[in-house]
């Protein structure tokens, strides 16, 4: 009988994003960012983000909902050590910035902030503390 008094390993993670128009949303991600394109469910689309992790894509009519402008308040961040980088890269595809890389003390990260064409925020983040993911607190 196998032992089920620990938690399980977790292998990858995949963050669901869902969308009225698949295609362009999908274009987005593959031609904008240029994120690999490694699953096609058909009404969902998986990008590679790392080797680890993994953005998706989804138009289903029973996604959650929105209640505001942007999709179900959910922000989409991705960690690089190179902000200004993705700024230059991106704005030079059209991205219209909804905040330009800065630093937040208040966070301390040094930061960026877009919009999807499907509705999320999406930002390219730097942590000042450069071991952030190797804490635990508690």
């Amino acid at each position: 009988m196998p032992d089920h008094s620990q938690r399980p390993k977790i292998n990858q993670s995949i963050v669901f994003t869902y969308c009225d128009d698949l295609e362009l949303a999908s274009e987005f991600f593959r031609e904008v960012m240029e994120l690999e394109f490694v699953v096609d469910q058909g009404a969902c689309h998986i990008y590679r983000l790392t080797d680890l992790s993994y953005l998706g894509v989804c138009c289903l009519p029973d996604r959650p909902g929105s209640v505001s402008r942007f999709q179900a308040g959910v922000m989409i961040t991705i960690v690089s050590d190179d902000v200004d980088g993705w700024h230059d890269f991106l704005s030079s595809k059209g991205v219209k910035y909804i905040k330009k890389p800065s630093h937040s003390e208040r966070f301390s990260v040094y930061s960026s902030l877009f919009e999807s064409p499907h509705g999320y925020r999406i930002e390219i983040q730097n942590f000042d503390d450069k071991n952030w993911h190797k804490k635990t607190i508690g």
